[in-house]
């Protein structure tokens, strides 16, 4: 006699999946908005050097993250939402939502991770090697950075969140 199907999840563990989904997907698109507008023109003794976070290896980096970041989370937020909506999910899915969240979790992480050091690195260097007039700019364009990077921190913790889920659940289908 073969065992019976699983039980689907409670309407509460959908809504919260929903949930995190919506909200990784949100500081994926924030944090892509705010690296990607970030720039800052150094004024020094009277000459004028145009900053683009592309100039940064890392801050690509991050934003190559979130990018990809957001192409998933999108994809998965369509996947969830038609989930919710038909009550039905194919068994695909199970392992999308198993690999995908953790490969693209530890994608966003280093994202931030990388955000992080460097912002510090670089305003610290940028302050101590350059004579500036004013360090406004430079506290502006690496709080960006910072705060680019906190957004990515945010997304991989719902990822993570959303990887023990997708954990539970593919343990709970049959072989």
């Amino acid at each position: 006699m073969a065992p019976p199907p699983p039980s689907p999840p409670p309407v509460s563990l959908k809504v919260g999946i929903l949930l995190l989904r919506v909200l990784t997907t949100a500081f994926l698109v924030i944090t892509v908005i705010i690296l990607s507008t970030n720039s800052v023109t150094i004024e020094s003794q009277g000459n004028a050097l145009k900053f683009h976070f592309k100039d940064v290896y890392a801050y690509r980096y991050m934003l190559s993250a979130a990018v990809i970041g957001l192409v998933y989370a999108v994809i998965q937020l369509f996947f969830t939402i038609s989930q919710f909506a038909t009550g039905i999910k194919n068994p695909f899915n199970y392992q999308l939502d198993f690999y995908g969240d953790k490969v693209i979790s530890y994608l966003v992480a280093t994202g931030s991770a990388a955000g992080f050091g460097v912002s510090k690195d670089l305003k610290d260097a940028f302050i101590a090697l350059v004579v500036l007039d004013s360090t406004g700019p430079v506290d502006s364009f690496f709080s960006r950075g910072y705060a680019s990077a906190s957004l990515l921190l945010f997304a991989f913790i719902c990822l993570a969140v959303l990887s023990v889920f997708s954990s539970f659940a593919i343990t709970k289908q049959p072989i």
